[in-house]
């Protein structure tokens, strides 16, 4: 055995490493840094090295499990050992252990973590859990008490394990855990690699690899993994499918297996087994909502008759409550548990359609703060690496809607009782008010003024050049709340409102813009016949047909961007944390859009995660595949950190490449040094103005700011907002 304590200094660190900031517009999860049970409560090292007898599985182990990292063969080692296995009531992450134990860490991410444990392309450390299971016999000996262990990965098609890794694994820890070595046996942790793992059991009992599955786990009907009580709308998802990623705060979901991690949820039912140290379970743990493991709930009657209806959910540790809910049961208790955000406001007095180079935050209240704060962006950065354009202001909306008479259609919606408590319904019901948007007529005079801006605004060319109408309500981007992805950009072309027909593609589209869509096409085809199996090829090709094919107007897409307030997620979001629907407005950002942009990136400005000068973060990939809204999973961003220094302006020092791009050529670093030091200038002067002039009363303020290399090679910044993230 060999123990470590909290110093972590005796560790040979290999690589000190950060990551890529996670926003995904989720709450974060607070408690997990923050709040944690202070170290002297919690007896035991904080890891062993190895594991050799049950009292030294105990001194680690929370509810019998312990959190595990070890080597993987043929990479660079994230320390210089064999195994870890870690303090599990102590920290219950693997993130946050690293980040807590080993000073060269501090500054690790939760996205990161995925890169370096959970992806096959750039895995340096296997992780999972130890799980002690008494009545549970071993499929190979018969022996009664056996230690199972899962190995977490991701859930793309790609990313399943292989024989030989699994074989890898199962050695490494036998090797490094004598004591569970003649009762090791392999479980698969969600879904998709239990049916990778399935047709492969006997090639693994071959290598000497046992191997049970969830529902030969289960040992009750009934076991609950986080007491609690709440509301919310019960969703079931069937047997053998994943997860959908598109549910909220509000949602009670019945699931076959767990997934390995969650946004917000009010609560969950698996029918097989969970690991009780799973990121699903801790954070639903952690907030005290229902999570639970019932294994009869696809035949359960109550399931059955509450499916899609509001429900209110208590779990304890002897029996699951669920039953129907009024709509006013489930509104006290989602106003007395909901977080808390300031009233949003609006100015409708305003008509104009402001340039970015008048706007300050000030005019937030009219035009949103995305568009708000392109115009401090405008104020701050040289033309070269700023974006021209303007907003249209809430008051357009308005009048949109008025004239349309949708406010009354709307009024109607908000005060339907069946919106409340049954989710399929109101999502029907705002799917129509989303349509008839997209069908209404522009209030007189509105087009003839937005084509005439445009064309002031981006001269000579504004009809045949793209424009990208970006969403900016008064409810995104608040000093509270993110609101991303909330809401729509649409790209729209001028010239196909006039050419008087609806036929595609768009007058827009160059021929070197063409020319590169048809060669990605090529390219994505042959890609899906050898990869069936990656699924979201199907919405890439088809998304790459489109742009191809489709006219792509302007009257289009400004509709499009006002009917995306009336989003399923916003509106469950703007429920949860009770922001008055009636109170939100969609402004408008118009911009050029970018074309065949050589990177995106995403920083983060600003971190504080230890002594030393602040870091900064930053997320890039190549070409047109994205960092906002990646459009293929498979594809790693290069994460890469530096550090401001504080002897004079612009110093940049302790450059590291954390993570290298999947796209980039012998994993070359994606910014070259002039590059690099031009984009740290730049952020460096635009968190200075905003920190002094955009939000003063912002504590630690630390912004996040979407980047553009565009084709032509300027380092352009589009967005910055204040980043909310807290990552476990």
């Amino acid at each position: 055995m060999r123990a470590r304590g909290l110093a972590g200094g005796c560790l040979a660190l290999l690589l000190t490493l950060a990551g890529c900031g996670g926003d995904n517009g989720s709450v974060g999860d607070a408690g997990l840094d923050g709040s944690a049970p202070a170290d002297a409560a919690i007896e035991g090292p904080d890891y062993l090295e190895s594991i050799e007898t049950r009292a030294e599985f105990d001194s680690l182990a929370a509810d019998g499990v312990v959190k595990y990292l070890t080597r993987v063969d043929g990479r660079d080692p994230l320390v210089d050992a064999e195994c870890l296995f870690q303090n599990s009531r102590r920290f219950p992450f693997h993130a946050q252990f690293l980040r807590r134990v080993f000073p060269a860490y501090s500054d690790l991410s939760f996205d990161t973590y995925v890169d370096f444990v959970l992806r096959n392309a750039t895995r340096r450390a296997w992780g999972g859990a130890l799980e002690w299971r008494a009545r549970v016999t071993h499929p190979l000996s018969g022996q009664a008490g056996i230690y199972i262990y899962y190995a977490y990965q991701e859930r793309e098609p790609d990313e399943n394990l292989t024989v030989a890794q699994i074989v890898e694994l199962d050695r490494r820890l036998k090797a490094c855990a004598p004591l569970t070595a003649s009762a090791l046996v392999f479980v698969p942790s969600v879904i998709e690699q239990e049916n990778h793992i399935r047709p492969l059991v006997a090639e693994l009992n071959a290598a000497g690899v046992a191997v049970r599955f969830p529902a030969e786990l289960i040992e009750r009907d009934y076991e609950a993994y986080s007491q609690g009580e709440s509301y919310g709308y019960l969703h079931v998802v069937p047997a053998g499918t994943a997860v959908p990623e598109d549910y909220g705060s509000r949602d009670v979901l019945v699931v076959q297996a767990a997934p390995p991690d969650i946004t917000t949820l009010a609560g969950m039912i698996s029918t097989l087994p969970q690991s009780s140290l799973s990121h699903a379970n801790l954070r639903l743990r952690e907030r005290g909502l229902p999570n639970v493991l019932l294994a009869s709930a696809y035949t359960d009657a109550r399931v059955r008759n509450l499916e899609d209806q509001l429900v209110h959910v208590v779990a304890t540790a002897s029996e699951l409550t669920l039953e129907a809910a009024t709509l006013s049961e489930a509104q006290a208790y989602w106003d007395a548990h909901r977080p808390m955000v300031g009233p949003v406001v609006s100015d409708l007095s305003v008509t104009a359609l402001e340039g970015m180079d008048t706007l300050t935050h000030a005019d937030a209240i009219a035009y949103g703060a995305k568009a708000a704060n392109l115009g401090e962006l405008h104020a701050v950065l040289p033309a070269a690496n700023r974006v021209e354009g303007f907003g249209i202001p809430f008051s357009a909306y308005r009048d949109f809607i008025v004239h349309n008479a949708l406010d009354t259609r709307i009024t109607a919606l908000l005060a339907d009782p069946q919106v409340g408590t049954d989710r399929a319904y109101r999502a029907n019901a705002l799917d129509d008010l989303r349509k008839d948007i997209r069908n209404g007529a522009f209030q007189p005079g509105f087009f003839a003024a937005l084509q005439a801006r445009l064309r002031e605004v981006f001269g000579p060319g504004a009809d045949t050049t793209f424009i990208r109408f970006r969403s900016s309500t008064n409810a995104e981007d608040l000093d509270e709340f993110s609101g991303a992805g909330l809401y729509d950009s649409k790209t729209g072309c001028l010239a196909d409102d006039l050419d008087a027909d609806t036929v595609g593609p768009s007058r827009c589209l160059s021929t070197e813009h063409r020319a590169w869509l048809e060669a990605e096409l090529t390219r994505r085809q042959a890609e899906q016949l050898a990869h069936p199996e990656r699924w979201w090829l199907a919405d890439i090709i088809a998304d790459i047909e489109g742009d191809l094919s489709d006219e792509k107007t302007v009257a289009d897409a400004v509709r499009k961007v006002w009917r995306s307030l009336w989003n399923l997620r916003a509106f469950d979001e703007r429920e949860y944390y009770g922001i008055p629907h009636t109170d939100v407005y969609m402004g408008i950002a118009v911009q050029p859009t970018f074309v065949l942009e050589r990177m995106e990136s995403v920083a983060i400005t600003h971190l504080r995660p230890d002594a030393g000068d602040p870091l900064y973060r930053v997320v890039s990939q190549l070409g047109e595949v994205g960092i906002v809204r990646p459009i293929d999973p498979g594809a790693v961003p290069e994460t890469l950190t530096f550090r401001r220094g504080q002897s004079g302006p612009g110093e940049v020092h302790d450059v590291r490449v954390v993570v290298p791009s999947s796209l980039s050529p012998g994993a070359a670093r994606l910014y070259s040094e002039a590059q690099l030091a031009t984009l740290a200038g730049l952020l460096f002067s635009v968190h200075d103005h905003f920190a002094a002039n955009v939000y003063p009363t912002l504590t630690g303020l630390r912004l996040d700011v979407e980047i553009e290399v565009t084709s032509d090679g300027r380092i352009v910044l589009k967005q910055a907002r204040p980043y909310l993230g807290v990552e476990p």
